[in-house]
């Protein structure tokens, strides 16, 4: 059954924006926007890192983590994705990998509060990772900086 004009040119249009919107989150990474994603990922730590310590002390709400461990795991993972996708720079290759590997560890880490939101035993060995997560990714920075973070 043939397309119609309309429908033809609809097609044509959503298989255009589908090449435009995937060649447009896989380009070349540089070392500033590995650093920018990077200390992204250090910031995303550290608001870990304050949720765990609630969850530690008993003093952060379930439902909270829960929320917070969702969607702050949900950008470490989309920091992931975009690392992952990008074709690095030859002199920042070695430090992509390394920002892929603190990325996935920190949705990890939200995952297992997501998982365990009101559990304090869990929120302090979180906590321990996460500071952990955060000092591996502010080494990277440095790395690429050549700046202490």
């Amino acid at each position: 059954m043939p397309l119609g004009r309309g429908r033809r040119a609809l097609v044509v249009a959503v298989v255009a924006s589908g090449v435009m919107l995937g060649v447009a989150g896989c380009g070349d990474l540089n070392r500033d926007e590995l650093n920018r994603g990077v200390e992204s990922l250090s910031s995303i730590a550290a608001e870990g890192e304050l949720i765990a310590s609630g969850v530690a002390r008993d003093a952060t709400k379930s439902t909270y983590t829960r929320v917070m461990a969702k969607t702050l795991g949900g950008e470490a993972e989309h920091e992931a994705e975009k690392l992952a996708d990008a074709e690095p720079e030859e002199a920042v290759a070695a430090e992509r990998g390394k920002a892929v590997a603190v990325a996935r560890e920190i949705s990890e880490l939200f995952a297992e509060l997501q998982t365990y939101p009101g559990d304090e035993r869990h929120g302090a060995t979180v906590q321990k990772h996460m500071a952990g997560a955060k000092t591996k990714a502010d080494a990277i920075a440095e790395d690429l900086t050549g700046e202490e973070q």
